[in-house]
């Protein structure tokens, strides 16, 4: 089913890396949508004029390795299970196509607001207590040096951007999570989010998930991947999402409804 999706994106007008650097939204609203690649085709299809497809070194969509990490007592995974209003995730992301690898910090804050901090580094790090401690905002109270990678995901980014309603859209394709030699695949899943610093319905993309009846569903790659790779952390809040993700795979349904 990715061929139609390429075929869409091989059509859409490209926007650069230096362009869409203007549209960072950094301090934003996150919306995340799940749903089967059939959905997402349909969808593309007819958004492709009101959209510009993110290019990188004539490559798109994109490839993205990323590793997150957290503590011995995995401190950061139980604050999202939790569900803890101030909570932040730590990963190195390595943007395979532009060549750059970013250390990130991403927070989620008590009004319900991502705030993403960025370090550039040379290459993939294994211990972050040898770096200096730039990188770290001021709200994350942990010892780096005690933080170790716990698990990685890799998958294919089509970033979608509207500089007139002041939106990007990011849309997941092949995920796949790992840990040590373990690897799960998630075939046929999409991740679509919709980014922008207020959250509204007008924009072209909004209208067509609604058209579909296709809600908000919150959903953490970090979060799930953890879950399905770590079965001795406690994981029950992530069932739910979990079995959704596996019924999109196995061509169960596409998407149930958000509760």
């Amino acid at each position: 089913m990715i061929d139609p999706i390429m075929t869409t994106i091989d059509a859409m007008p490209a926007i650069s890396l230096a362009e869409i650097q203007s549209l960072a939204l950094l301090d934003r609203l996150d919306v995340k949508f799940i749903m089967h690649e059939a959905q997402f085709a349909q969808i593309l299809w007819r958004v492709r004029e009101q959209y510009r497809v993110l290019e990188i070194n004539g490559v798109r969509p994109g490839r993205y390795h990323t590793t997150y990490f957290d503590t011995p007592d995995f401190a950061m995974y139980q604050s999202h299970h939790s569900g803890t209003r101030v909570r932040h995730k730590v990963r190195w992301r390595w943007y395979i196509d532009s060549e750059a690898i970013f250390l990130e910090v991403k927070e989620k804050t008590n009004r319900d607001r991502t705030v993403k901090t960025r370090t550039p580094i040379d290459a993939p790090v294994e211990q972050l207590g040898d770096l200096t401690h730039d990188w770290m905002p001021a709200s994350l109270q942990l010892n780096a040096a005690a933080l170790r990678p716990v698990v990685s995901n890799r998958f294919r980014r089509v970033t979608l951007a509207d500089f007139e309603r002041q939106e990007r859209i990011t849309v997941d394709l092949g995920v796949e999570f790992s840990s040590d030699a373990r690897v799960v695949p998630l075939p046929g899943l999409v991740i679509v989010e919709v980014k922008q610093r207020k959250f509204s319905l007008t924009s072209p993309i909004a209208r067509e998930l609604h058209r579909l009846q296709l809600h908000p569903t919150h959903v953490s790659k970090y979060c799930v991947s953890m879950a399905m790779l770590h079965p001795e952390l406690k994981h029950n809040r992530f069932k739910p999402i979990i079995r959704r993700l596996e019924a999109i795979c196995n061509g169960r349904g596409s998407s149930e409804r958000h509760n």
